[in-house]
């Protein structure tokens, strides 16, 4: 009951701010590299916006993730936060309070289907769609726990608007032998669609298409590790603004997605 309490604190409190939370995290590239085997890997990456802005603070991202491949078709998973909410995630699960209502996790899904190259060919091709969404402070409380669930549920509804990122395009992967070792280079233009659901009703923003690409560079080190990096530049849907992020990770495993 003390923890509904909490909960409730955390919602009723907030009744005069409704924020539109971003599915794509600021500061994380689409690590979209068409060169891959099959197999598994575990990976984590780092990134931030190449332009700083003190008056939003740290937009550090880290994320974590799984990529699976088998044969052509390559599947990936990730969560991600910024570094900032991920250190006060575990104080929010614990006791919520107003300051937990912006912190947020992003989950991502991606999938790849080699169309042309692969293996001792230098080149490759692939087409890649998929989809990512926030997930705040409003999805973890339970309306059943309070008196009045009902109106719970209403309120929380009404500020709760999730927004959709759709990534949709192509990777063009080239095979770079350095003797001990293969960088792999790549480049993926794409379109990312932007779509709002569970809107106030005051109504939910224009759905937006916009033009992104991105560029990187992997290393995979005796098969086992791989290095890479990754640097990305598009339009903000929300501020139709052009923005650039750069991203650096690690990953392990036999074969999968890098």
């Amino acid at each position: 009951m003390r923890q509904s309490m909490r909960v409730m604190a955390l919602v009723l409190g907030s009744a005069s701010s409704v924020s539109i939370a971003e599915a794509q995290i600021p500061g994380m590239p689409l690590f979209t590299n068409p060169r891959y085997g099959t197999g598994f890997r575990l990976h984590a990456d780092y990134g931030r916006p190449t332009e700083t802005d003190t008056l939003v603070g740290d937009l550090t991202v880290i994320q974590g993730g799984i990529t699976f491949a088998l044969g052509p078709v390559g599947l990936g998973v990730n969560v991600g936060a910024l570094k900032s909410n991920a250190e006060d995630l575990q104080a929010c699960v614990n006791n919520p309070t107003l300051e937990c209502e912006d912190q947020k996790v992003t989950g991502s899904a991606l999938a790849q289907l080699r169309v042309a190259g692969g293996g001792n060919t230098s080149l490759s091709l692939s087409l890649f769609g998929g989809i990512s969404t926030d997930i705040n402070a409003y999805d973890a409380v339970q309306c059943s726990t309070f008196p009045d669930p009902q109106a719970c549920q209403d309120y929380v509804d009404a500020r709760n608007l999730k927004v959709l990122t759709i990534p949709v395009g192509v990777a063009v992967g080239l095979k770079v032998p350095l003797g001990f070792a293969s960088l792999n280079l790549w480049g993926a233009p794409r379109m990312n669609l932007t779509r709002f659901s569970n809107c106030p009703s005051t109504g939910c923003p224009d759905n937006a298409s916009n033009f992104r690409w991105a560029a990187g560079a992997d290393l995979p080190i005796f098969r086992i590790l791989s290095v890479r990096a990754a640097f990305e530049s598009g339009k903000n849907p929300l501020t139709d603004e052009t923005e650039s992020v750069f991203g650096v990770g690690a990953s392990i495993g036999i074969g999968g997605m890098r």
